[in-house]
């Protein structure tokens, strides 16, 4: 069969995350408001997280990033609705 080749490079099982993906959540994860808690969880698995799961931490943490600009820090609040009167 044409797709022999995709069972034998996963052998069934899910990959690994890509070298990028690693790196992002490397060098992003301390930057952001997650949970200490949570952070010892990932970077305890860091060498066995899948590529869907790197999708979902980095989504987290694009989520949850501490912006250092005042700008963008405003920007995301507002997004958020911090200055909501309701």
């Amino acid at each position: 069969m044409q797709d022999d080749w995709f069972d034998e490079l996963t052998n069934g099982e899910p990959l690994l995350m890509t070298d990028k993906q690693w790196f992002i959540i490397e060098t992003q994860l301390d930057k952001t408001s997650i949970s200490v808690r949570d952070k010892d969880d990932i970077y305890s698995r860091i060498n066995t997280i899948t590529e869907l799961e790197a999708e979902e931490i980095i989504k987290k943490i694009n989520e949850n990033k501490v912006e250092t600009d005042p700008q963008k820090q405003w920007l995301k609040m507002l997004k958020d609705g911090v200055f909501d009167n309701d």
